[in-house]
């Protein structure tokens, strides 16, 4: 069960230097970025342009779009939410179904599918500490059920931490902590394991400023997101993980049209929020 843990700490650990899901790509000319989800909760599209990876700047969604999600012979226009700063709709996806993105953007038409996925229920999580390399390192662990335990099942992990400590005073918090895409292969049958090594206490006990991305607070307010995504938007994610640790290539979008971006009908389940407390930690058994 320890082979999620070494691919997750990769991300977690090694490419602190790195931005987290931040769509930023390498050195291209601006073109129009587009992210599309169909979810349980409710359907949104962000259209942007491409930022180089050196840019900081938050991108925000571009207005003048006509967007449209078709699913099961209806058609649904998104509208732009300023509040919510993208294009939205509280149409819902279904398991199974194929659902079609339309974007008409500056003259040019953009579309594009994705089957939308069940639901993976958590059953469990906590915080550990976890003995490697002669230090302990806190330890994030979560089960949760298979929804289609007899076919491949990809999924989207993300961990988001809002935090009240001073190092943080003045900074936006919107981007995840930490997020990684796998597939169900080496969990138990019926099973999803995740399992991701953060930071160490010796890096706690130092709390360098290189360090403090990685370091929990106590008092941290933790939520995390296990999204079942399809194949087309696990092999996308993959490459965009792959780009921002330096592989040199953008992601292939499965948007047609000459765009970056994704679009992805999948399921949300998130656990509820956890108020990180580093003494009421237990040390893995």
């Amino acid at each position: 069960m320890r082979n999620i843990l070494y691919m997750l700490l990769a991300v977690a650990l090694f490419t602190a230097c790195t931005k987290e899901i931040d769509f930023d790509f390498h050195e291209v000319d601006p073109i129009v970025v587009i992210e599309g989800r169909v979810t349980n909760e409710g359907s949104t599209v962000v259209v942007s342009r491409s930022r180089s990876v050196d840019n900081a700047e938050r991108a925000h969604c571009l207005q003048g779009a006509i967007v449209t999600i078709t699913g099961e012979g209806i058609t649904t226009p998104l509208l732009y939410d300023a509040e919510k700063d993208c294009y939205y709709s509280s149409m819902t996806g279904v398991p199974g179904v194929t659902y079609e993105l339309s974007v008409d953007f500056e003259g040019k038409h953009y579309e594009a599918t994705s089957v939308m996925q069940a639901q993976a229920t958590i059953d469990s999580y906590e915080f550990m500490w976890f003995p490697m390399m002669n230090e302990r390192w806190i330890s994030f662990e979560m089960w949760a059920q298979d929804p289609v335990p007899n076919e491949r099942t990809y999924y989207w992990f993300q961990m988001h931490r809002v935090s009240s400590h001073p190092h943080f005073e003045g900074h936006a918090q919107t981007e995840p902590y930490a997020w990684d895409t796998f597939d169900d292969r080496g969990c138990p049958p019926g099973k999803v394991f995740v399992d991701m090594v953060t930071v160490s206490e010796k890096m706690m006990d130092e709390d360098e400023k290189e360090n403090w991305k990685w370091i929990l607070y106590d008092g941290d307010r933790i939520t995390v997101e296990l999204m079942t995504v399809d194949r087309t938007v696990h092999n996308y994610l993959s490459e965009l993980r792959a780009s921002q640790q330096g592989s040199g290539a953008n992601p292939h979008s499965n948007i047609t049209g000459g765009c970056l971006g994704y679009f992805a009908a999948m399921a949300i389940s998130r656990t509820e929020t956890i108020v990180f407390d580093r003494k009421s930690m237990k040390d893995l058994k």
